[in-house]
């Protein structure tokens, strides 16, 4: 295998023709042809499936893509040692995602791996039709979302038509949720009309309309007598610690652990009947080719 093949492929891939790639690489056609066949000869697989209007990476071309990847970019960063590393070219990783505490930690934890080189990591916490959006335009390498059970058809319809992949990561029941400094904390028995008298504070408003509604949680929704809406965690954990707020919160499935928000507060789970069970996933186009540090990421973020 030569490099200047890993650097042929990589333009394929990326414009999707080998006629195209020929012109970019200032190669004629049967030339370039040539050396990709001999490439998949040396390596025992097909790269490219050929079609009358382009090529498409095979399921094995997709894992060969990634590390070829890399190993462009080592070259580039090892070219690039004797200037003082001021032009090596970063590890470049975009996620955005709705607000969930552990994707935060495992994110970090992709990042503890990468320590020692070059990095170029991005975390955005969006709402739920933002996080579409930036996988659909490309300013993420993949996106995090929950789903609600009850309308499964709903989002895959909305998945297809923006041509979004939806991987399950896990599932849980959407409960009440209180902090351990909540006048109701210790108390043994907690019903639903117990909560009513305290403020419903939500994060994500985008979120809170979409994923959750139901009839019957609308119903239950407007016994709240009051309602506050936030954007991020922490807005909502200082509501909660200043006004003895109530949130909604999913439990994940097998999870024993109560929530921690912070070093200073626990809390507690509250069930409540006929909230929808939500199901929480990655994202990412399905003609797209993940990175290997994409990869990477999703097996730390799966891995429990």
């Amino acid at each position: 295998m030569k490099l200047e093949q890993i650097i042929y492929s990589l333009e394929i891939a990326r414009v999707g023709s080998i006629s195209r790639a020929s012109k970019n690489l200032l190669l004629t056609q049967p030339n370039l042809s040539a050396s990709i066949k001999n490439l998949e000869y040396e390596l025992g697989f097909k790269v490219f499936e050929r079609l009358p209007r382009g090529v498409i990476l095979t399921s094995k071309g997709e894992e060969f893509l990634k590390y070829a990847e890399l190993i462009y970019k080592n070259i580039e960063n090892i070219n690039s040692i004797n200037s003082n590393n001021k032009s090596l070219i970063p590890l470049n990783f975009s996620l955005s995602t709705q607000s969930f505490s552990f994707v935060m930690d495992k994110f970090l934890s992709l990042h503890s791996h990468y320590k020692d080189s070059s990095t170029n990591f991005k975390i955005k916490h969006s709402h739920y039709f933002e996080v579409l959006d930036d996988v659909v335009r490309k300013n993420a390498d993949i996106g995090i979302v929950s789903i609600s059970n009850n309308h499964v058809n709903l989002w895959e319809k909305l998945f297809s038509s923006r041509n979004i992949e939806f991987n399950p990561i896990v599932s849980g029941q959407l409960k009440g949720y209180i902090l351990d400094n909540h006048p109701l904390y210790s108390r043994e028995n907690i019903t639903l009309e117990d909560l009513f008298d305290y403020p419903l504070v939500t994060c994500n408003h985008d979120d809170y309309n979409s994923l959750y509604s139901n009839e019957i949680y609308k119903d239950e929704l407007l016994s709240f007598k009051n309602s506050i809406l936030v954007s991020d965690y922490g807005a909502l954990v200082y509501t909660m610690e200043s006004i003895n707020a109530v949130t909604l919160i999913v439990k994940l499935d097998n999870s024993k652990t109560k929530l921690s928000f912070n070093n200073t507060h626990t809390g507690r789970y509250i069930p409540i009947d006929n909230l929808p069970k939500i199901t929480m996933g990655w994202i990412k186009l399905k003609d797209s080719i993940l990175s290997l540090i994409s990869s990477e990421f999703i097996n730390i973020l799966t891995k429990q």
